[in-house]
């Protein structure tokens, strides 16, 4: 074999190498609890986070996190359903919106709640509790009826709760 053929030999195994390791990390994010996602309806961002009531519990019960929403419910299987709404046009957060949230067990009738806003530092969101007691797939409605004429959104995010 020539001289020339080792180089091309080494990049086709870095190649080779650089996709095997690709494949891996996509695989391991897509079996990754998808506790955030982020979608965009007509002109507005939505984004969401669902986050375990323990997280909020360790913070001292004067503190604004333990006071949000009356207070963090007792209980093993609850989370935080935390949602944030974007001009996507502009970029500016929207903070004059009522926006409720439909927590639904593949298969059963679901939980409907109106979301409180609320603040996380300087940033005003939207959030309220749910219970998600099963391992299982849910599906997250989001409802956003925003300012002024800007009309009503929805958008259904698939869940899987780990």
């Amino acid at each position: 074999m020539t001289d020339a053929f080792f180089p091309t030999r080494r990049l086709l195994w870095a190649l080779r190498c650089g996709l095997t390791a690709l494949a891996i990390s996509i695989s391991s994010i897509a079996s990754a609890e998808n506790s955030s996602d982020v979608a965009v309806v007509g002109d507005v961002t939505i984004y969401y986070a669902v986050l375990p009531a323990e997280m909020l519990r360790t913070y001292p019960p004067s503190s604004g996190e333990a006071r949000m929403h009356g207070g963090v419910p007792g209980g093993r299987h609850i989370h935080h359903l935390q949602v944030a709404l974007f001009d996507t046009r502009t970029g500016a957060r929207i903070t004059d919106a009522s926006v409720s949230a439909k927590i639904t067990e593949v298969g059963f009738s679901g939980v409907q709640r109106v979301l409180d806003p609320f603040q996380i530092g300087d940033a005003q969101t939207y959030g309220g509790y749910f219970e998600f007691q099963k391992r299982d797939f849910y599906e997250i409605g989001i409802r956003a009826i925003l300012p002024g004429d800007g009309g009503v959104i929805t958008k259904t995010f698939k869940y899987r709760h780990q």
